[in-house]
């Protein structure tokens, strides 16, 4: 029996999966879009078929507008490939083209051109020109709600800034050009999310077209990363208060007013996450931004403590241990609770045997206890005795532990579904450094 052109197979795999092909664009059927998790409003195109894979995109409308007259030539989870690998992959490439990172409801775009930066957007308050100006202390809040009023949609906020005589052309594009090195270097403070690029040249809506060096960014971007890390290490001790700073003046961005309306006198930094609603990392971001507008106070029980904590690379280095034990002992209380806890000590020591035997000198006397605990004191101990990398020794240690536990759970026969488990462990992932 002949067999069909592939063409047409592909035309009836999308027709049996209710989508009738338009060429460009694609039409869904209603149940369709359901069962995919689309709003019926999303519009809908087959990027690529490749065997078994059909990859959708879908456009709402929303956030930095996606080039659909160009071709996504790379996808990827920033979990498993980290975004400074990625960016510099294209950046050493020397590729033009249209940068999307996503990350649950933020959005952000990087554009360049033959590897360079020239434009970035967000979809983010913290990163719309008004507030990158007000915390460059370039224009006041007073200032800045005269701007917002007013602005119209037919217009740009840029422009309305020169025509008030806040800032002159020359200055309002230095201040673009410090937004969009901004907006590249937050990119490096998430630790989950995606990443898509779209190759060939496209023009931002924004006329400005700017050359920043992408090498730099990436350099400054992995500092950021590593300074908020400094940062939430110092937030997450017990001792450590935040209260209200001297300045106390409006603000324009939600989570900087979530975070102000959380704090009452002076609170930990938990007590503000979970107040706020925030997670650790962005309410950390959000503290660092309220701290450098004198909107918030960072205060220290102890005095003997050092207050410019420059022990803070040790401190992170503890921080991450703590963090990756704290998830060790949550990816193996389900097991624990099915083989009992020597039977997983067990084999979880006989993976750190290995790791031993294979060079890894972090765990080196480690060991997991008849009652399944795992003791963070002696691998701290260890970790701050490493040279060169610890926190990528700390990192690939205990991941390795972490990533067999994951394996495990995906093939118990007596987890018929462990993705609850995996998504509990969520929370405690995103203050990892990936």
């Amino acid at each position: 029996m002949p067999r069909a052109p592939r063409a047409a197979l592909e035309r009836g795999l999308v027709a049996d999966c209710g989508i009738a092909d338009q060429g460009f664009g694609l039409d869904l059927s209603s149940e369709s879009k359901c069962s995919l998790g689309l709003e019926q409003s999303n519009s809908i195109r087959v990027t690529a078929r490749a065997g078994r894979m059909l990859l959708l995109e879908a456009g709402d409308g929303t956030g930095p507008a996606v080039p659909w007259d160009r071709d996504m030539v790379l996808s990827g989870n920033v979990r498993s490939f980290p975004l400074a690998s990625l960016l510099s992959l294209v950046h050493n490439a020397g590729k033009s083209g249209f940068l999307l990172f996503q990350h649950e409801r933020d959005e952000k775009a990087v554009y360049l051109n033959r590897g360079e930066v020239v434009f970035a957007e967000s979809n983010l308050e913290t990163d719309r020109l008004g507030a990158y100006l007000l915390r460059a202390e370039l224009i006041d809040q007073s200032q800045l709600e005269l701007a917002e009023r007013r602005y119209h949609p037919l217009t740009r906020f840029g422009k309305v800034i020169v025509e008030l005589d806040m800032l002159t052309p020359r200055d309002l594009w230095d201040a673009v050009k410090g937004q969009v090195e901004e907006i590249v270097r937050s990119l490096f403070t998430y630790t989950g999310g995606w990443i898509h690029f779209w190759e060939g040249a496209v023009e931002p809506d924004n006329v400005v077209r700017l050359s920043l060096p992408t090498g730099r960014l990436i350099e400054e971007g992995l500092e950021r990363r590593d300074e908020l890390l400094h940062l939430l290490a110092r937030l997450e001790d017990d001792r450590v208060r935040i209260r209200p700073g001297r300045e106390q003046r409006a603000v324009g961005c939600e989570n900087e007013r979530a975070m102000l309306a959380a704090i009452d006198g002076e609170a930990a930094f938990g007590v503000l996450c979970h107040r706020s609603g925030l997670d650790p990392r962005t309410a950390a971001r959000t503290i660092q931004f309220l701290q450098l507008r004198g909107c918030v106070d960072i205060a220290h029980d102890a005095p003997a403590a050092s207050s410019d904590f420059g022990a803070a690379d040790d401190d992170v280095v503890r921080e991450a241990v703590m963090l990756h034990v704290k998830l060790i002992v949550e990816l193996s209380a389900p097991l624990v609770a099915l083989d009992g806890a020597q039977a997983v000590s067990n084999r979880l020591n006989r993976i750190i045997e290995e790791g031993v035997r294979h060079g890894c000198v972090l765990l080196k006397g480690i060991r997991f206890t008849e009652a399944g605990a795992l003791d963070p004191g002696p691998i701290e101990h260890q970790a701050l005795r490493q040279p060169g990398d610890r926190l990528r020794e700390v990192d690939e240690a205990l991941g390795e532990i972490v990533a067999y536990l994951e394996f495990e759970l995906r093939n118990h026969p007596g987890i018929p579904d462990c993705s609850p488990y995996l998504e509990a462990v969520d929370p405690l992932r995103a203050m990892l450094i990936r």
